[in-house]
């Protein structure tokens, strides 16, 4: 009985099994010939609820066939509900709108990411999903400047990484005007390009020299807008190398180190590619020992043989432009003083943007410079024309070699020991430590050094082949152990000699000049001895002379002394005895 039982089981369930097979075919059939319950379901691509008013919202359409009670839902791709936008609500047949603000059933924005529209039907107990997600996206875009070039015709290349559809927005800065970044010009690049062109012009006229930064403003798919630098506009912060241009009419990057008589200088020629005449005359002549012509971005020329020691003075030009630098000279053998020149100061106040972000860049305001940096706007370096060539004018033919800070700091200049006196001709702002301790060291054991900078032997500075970096802070007292501050005068007033023990006002009434900036010497931390003082006011002096160990320190803490060598008659007798001085 029960073997019968088994098959007729099995026979039955399997027509059940058929029949149900044959209805849903029948039921599917029917749905597919069938209007569908929810017509046309349109949803944007993109929605952005950052409050830009820039697809802030979603608009979500659809048709109904036929009325009924409806539910509207934005739900993740796995079926998650985040918001109801329509609850249980009867709906007429027709078409329907309805907005979402990107927000869930708290108010709060969604994160990025992709979202669906649910559209359910209570009386007919059915649910349609659209096919198509609607994208979330407030994250800004991050575009980056890689690089900016100048071209030859004055046009400048932009190559960047980021969204470039819809195209960019770029704007220029000009960062030269004390180091703010001001807006100069505007415009828009070319769709789906990443290097863009920019003319040059700002307005109808082409850029004028200066230095320039670049912003890059794009928007994303969704409309959300990125900027390079994420915060407008640039700053030297924010800023990256070669990611900035500057524009010059000529400048000349000169050797920071003398060139013997004889030998070959060569000197870096900026700007616009152009021919250009040159001449080299020594401060104080009016006669060019050299001349010719040149072309391109370089300029190489052989020092006459007979060329006194000095400094002289290259002039180039060309195109309607002109721009000057000094060259040092060696002519060579015995000399019983040496002249040093701040060749390190020059570079490290040199306003230029070395590392092509932009921004100027000096010892003062950043961690490291450019030791072959052009110099800025084809101009002599700072304190040249009135500290350092008059100093060398007054000097002429007198017996002495020269040197920079610069070489002595690389160990390419002579030995301090060979000479009885060191004067050093400008304001020696920055020196490594080594080449301190070298100088402390001369005085100490017979040396004798003249100063006629201020504000000198208190910053320290690294010193390579390439790069001036990490300077110090001022300390207060400088490498001779001597305690400075700067002091101003309303009036000019002369120096009024207080004591005089190395004879160096011999010969004067003891009235010197009219000044009104100094360096007033506070005292001293070691075992120095006050010699020779004079100062505007009693038992302030602003010029001393000192005794350290064997040897003597002399600072002229006057800003206007070397200016006044071309016609002040009582500053030249001062400088001739401190001149002598050194020199036995």
């Amino acid at each position: 009985m029960t073997a019968v039982r088994a098959p007729l089981l099995s026979l039955a369930a399997f027509a059940l099994l058929a029949a149900a097979t044959l209805a849903a075919f029948f039921v599917t059939q029917r749905l597919k010939d069938s209007d569908p319950v929810i017509k046309r379901i349109a949803t944007p691509l993109f929605v952005s609820p950052n409050g830009d008013k820039r697809k802030d919202t979603a608009r979500i359409t659809f048709e109904l066939p036929k009325g009924d009670r409806t539910t509207v839902s934005v739900v993740t791709a796995g079926g998650d509900e985040r918001r109801r936008l329509l609850d249980d609500k009867p709906l007429a047949k027709g078409r329907h709108a309805v907005e979402w603000d990107g927000t869930d059933d708290d108010g709060d924005v969604l994160g990025d990411g992709q979202y669906y529209v649910r559209v359910s039907l209570r009386r007919q107990g059915r649910a349609v999903t659209a096919p198509r997600p609607i994208t979330l996206e407030t994250t800004p875009p991050r575009p980056r400047l890689v690089s900016a070039q100048r071209l030859r015709d004055g046009r400048v290349r932009l190559r960047y990484t980021g969204p470039t559809s819809p195209p960019p927005v770029i704007t220029v800065y000009r960062t030269d005007a004390g180091g703010k970044a001001r807006e100069v010009a505007r415009f828009i690049g070319e769709r789906n390009e990443s290097v863009q062109i920019w003319d040059g012009f700002v307005g109808l006229r082409r850029l004028p020299p200066g230095d320039y930064a670049f912003g890059i403003t794009v928007q994303n798919k969704a409309l959300v807008a990125g900027s390079w630098p994420t915060k407008l506009p640039p700053t030297r912060a924010t800023s990256q190398p070669h990611t900035g241009v500057t524009f010059t009419a000529l400048d000349l990057a000169p050797p920071l180190e003398p060139i013997r008589s004889g030998t070959i200088a060569r000197v870096g020629v900026g700007g616009p590619a152009r021919r250009f005449r040159w001449k080299l005359t020594r401060l104080g002549s009016i006669r060019p020992v050299r001349r010719g012509r040149g072309s391109g971005h370089s300029l190489g020329f052989r020092v006459p043989a007979d060329a006194p020691t000095g400094v002289y003075n290259l002039v180039v030009e060309g195109a309607g432009h002109r721009a000057t630098a000094p060259i040092a000279v060696r002519a060579g053998g015995a000399a019983p003083v040496l002249v040093v020149l701040p060749a390190i100061a020059w570079q490290g106040r040199n306003a230029v943007d070395g590392d092509r972000d932009g921004f100027d860049e000096t010892l003062d305001d950043s961690r490291a410079v450019g030791v072959d940096r052009a110099l800025a706007e084809g101009r002599p370096p700072a304190g040249f024309v009135t500290r350092v060539a008059p100093l060398m004018r007054f000097l002429g033919r007198r017996d002495y070699d020269l040197t920079t800070d610069l070489a002595l700091a690389r160990g390419n200049g002579p030995r301090l020991r060979e000479y009885q006196g060191l004067m050093f001709a400008g304001d020696e702002r920055w020196l490594p430590a080594r080449l301190n301790r070298r100088l402390r060291a001369y005085v100490q054991g017979g040396g004798k050094v003249a100063s006629f900078g201020t504000d000198a032997f208190r910053r320290r500075v690294n010193v390579t082949d390439e790069l001036l970096a990490d300077p110090s802070r001022p300390e207060r007292t400088n490498v001779f152990g001597e305690r400075t501050s700067p002091l101003a005068s309303e009036d000019p007033a002369p120096l009024v000699r207080e004591r005089d023990g190395l004879k160096l006002f011999a010969g004067t009434d003891g009235l010197i000049g009219l000044f009104d900036s100094f360096e007033r010497s506070d005292g001293f931390a070691g075992a120095a001895k006050l010699e020779t003082a004079a100062g505007r006011d009693p038992g302030k002096p602003v010029f001393v002379g000192y005794r350290l160990g064997e040897g003597v320190v002399v600072r002229v803490g006057v800003r206007g002394w070397a200016a006044a060598l071309d016609d002040g008659e009582e500053e030249a007798k001062v400088t001739k005895r401190i001149w002598a001085l050194l020199s036995r």
